[in-house]
């Protein structure tokens, strides 16, 4: 019996995130690229060969992200609530 690999050992082993590797097991499978040895069942889980493992890889490894000239940034909003007026305190009193 052959070892078959799920979308998330793949995506483990890959060191890539599961939708990615899902990308590419999905295309890959839609242009006959992939083995008769890794099958969908289940209506969305594949189970992937390890002859197939390298066409994956392969895949991700030309179609990176478009990552360049994003930075993520936290933007951090500090609130100020200032008292009603004629509540007997100062804006600067806590």
């Amino acid at each position: 019996m052959t070892t078959r690999f799920s979308l998330a050992e793949l995506a483990d082993m890959l060191h890539e995130p599961v939708e990615r590797v899902r990308q590419a097991v999905d295309t890959l499978a839609a242009a006959g690229q992939l083995t008769a040895e890794s099958f969908m069942f289940g209506g969305r889980n594949w189970r992937i060969a390890p002859t197939d493992v390298k066409r994956i890889q392969d895949w991700l490894g030309v179609h990176q992200p478009d990552t360049h000239g994003v930075h993520e940034r936290r933007r951090v909003v500090r609130k100020r609530v200032l008292p009603p007026a004629g509540s007997g305190q100062t804006a600067g009193e806590p």
